[in-house]
């Protein structure tokens, strides 16, 4: 039997993330926010999983 993947809430990557954003355009829209957040609970645990990676490759600068 295949273990499911769990996916954890990790405040320090989206945070370092929206100061990205911050940085490119000065302010992080509360919309966006708030249409991220939406997003990330209404998904599944693999999608998380999924969203966490992508989230590491721009944050880490590995992003094409």
């Amino acid at each position: 039997m295949q273990k499911e993947k769990r996916s954890y809430f990790l405040p320090n990557r989206l945070v370092t993330a929206f100061d990205k954003e911050v940085d490119k355009q000065g302010y992080v829209r509360e919309k966006v926010v708030a249409a991220s957040i939406a997003h990330f609970m209404r998904s599944s645990p693999d999608a998380r999983a999924r969203m966490f990676e992508q989230l590491d490759k721009i944050v880490s600068g590995k992003a094409k």
